[in-house]
């Protein structure tokens, strides 16, 4: 089968961002090891135009000319173009952004074969960060990104999604027809079940983009209330950089803590450093705000550890409450801190809930992930 996906694909695999980058470059990389693959990464502002290959992946790689994100429409035409020369089986679109519903509208107009994956709403995002602080040009956003979305989602008649809870927010989205749904999580690097987190050590790891939507600065005030209570722990904090103003508050607040000595935070930090950090980590905390899924947590159950998060968005069908970690009230920090002591100071809560993250984890496997969506690959082929 030929296969083209659309959407961000990392422009090194030594440093891969979580959400769509890290499930466009693990389904691609699973799926060339039978089919021929090719990628058509979102058009990046000073990037290049080239055609490279990592792996058996094929990735189509374009400029934006303009200065601005929304400006990578321009080159919807020609990607379509070069997509339609491939002749491909099926076309697989990630994201419900402007750029992915022009894609889907150009290529479906064309008579390809098309899928889509939601990878969470944007109309829930935005708003979130409009709540926090509202501003002209955030309630443009909001306002502008989610009518491309619900147009969009009016006329996807089929989509994948990564949980129920993404699943929920389609169904109740304010749209005449829903699209058929199949849910399917977002799966992981075969590495991460070949390594084993470190029974025997201090250290809090903390895997998330550094913005206001993963709550570092939550979970920094919650490791400050559990070292005040006595519990020997170290805090590292991992991230990519999403929000500039948001690392700065971070940095700040790190400044400022008396437990400063004790945390470590890196920003666009090598894949192959980020997983010793696994291997060295006996916890694993994300204060987040909201997720549709959530890779991180996947990639930390893989590895043997438990979880201490927030029972919000799709978290709780990720992370078994009381199984294989700890699930509180986003915002209670307190409680938070005592979830981390809890998993911190009884070693036969941990052992318990670091086997059941192991077991829990084999769902993600890319193998089984790419299994399933070849499957509804074939029912698309076959309903077109």
């Amino acid at each position: 089968m030929r296969i083209v996906q659309i959407g961000a694909y990392p422009v090194s695999s030594d440093c891969i961002g979580g959400g769509v980058e890290a499930s466009v470059y693990g389904l691609a990389q699973e799926q060339s090891l039978a089919h021929e693959v090719h990628v058509f990464d979102v058009p990046r502002i000073g990037g290049r135009k080239a055609v490279d290959k990592e792996g058996s992946v094929i990735v189509h790689r374009f400029c934006n000319t303009g200065k601005r994100q929304y400006q990578t429409a321009r080159q919807v035409a020609s990607m379509a173009q070069e997509i339609c020369e491939l002749r491909p089986d099926v076309c697989h679109v990630h994201g419900t952004g402007l750029f992915s519903w022009m894609m889907f509208r150009t290529l479906k107009s064309q008579g390809q074969k098309m899928i889509v994956t939601v990878h969470g709403l944007i109309r829930v995002e935005k708003r979130n960060q409009l709540k926090k602080h509202i501003t002209a040009k955030r309630l443009f956003q909001c306002l502008y990104q989610s009518r491309v979305e619900r147009r969009f989602l009016t006329h996807l008649p089929l989509a994948i999604v990564d949980t129920e809870y993404v699943r929920g927010m389609v169904s109740r989205y304010p749209i005449r027809k829903k699209p058929v749904m199949y849910v399917v999580p977002q799966g992981i690097d075969e590495d991460f079940f070949l390594m084993k987190c470190a029974t025997d050590s201090s250290v809090i790891l903390s895997v998330g983009a550094i913005g206001s939507r993963k709550g570092h600065l939550l979970t920094l005030r919650a490791f400050e209330l559990l070292r005040e209570e006595g519990v020997d722990a170290r805090l590292v904090i991992v991230g990519t950089v999403a929000e500039q103003a948001y690392l700065e508050q971070l940095q700040a607040a790190l400044a400022n803590s008396k437990f400063r000595e004790s945390v470590q935070l890196y920003t666009n930090l090598p894949v192959e450093n980020l997983k010793q950090l696994y291997k060295e980590a006996h916890l694993f905390v994300l204060h987040s705000e909201e997720e549709s899924q959530g890779i991180v947590f996947a990639e930390a159950m893989a590895t043997g550890l438990p979880i201490v998060s927030t029972h919000v968005g799709g978290i709780p069908y990720v992370v078994m409450s009381r199984k294989n970690g700890l699930l509180t009230r986003y915002g209670d920090v307190k409680a938070f801190a005592d979830a981390m002591a809890c998993l911190m100071t009884d070693r036969n809560k941990w052992m318990g809930m670091s086997d059941a993250s192991r077991e829990l984890a084999q769902d993600y496997h890319w193998s089984v992930i790419s299994e399933k969506i070849l499957r509804i690959y074939h029912t698309v082929v076959e309903i077109n």
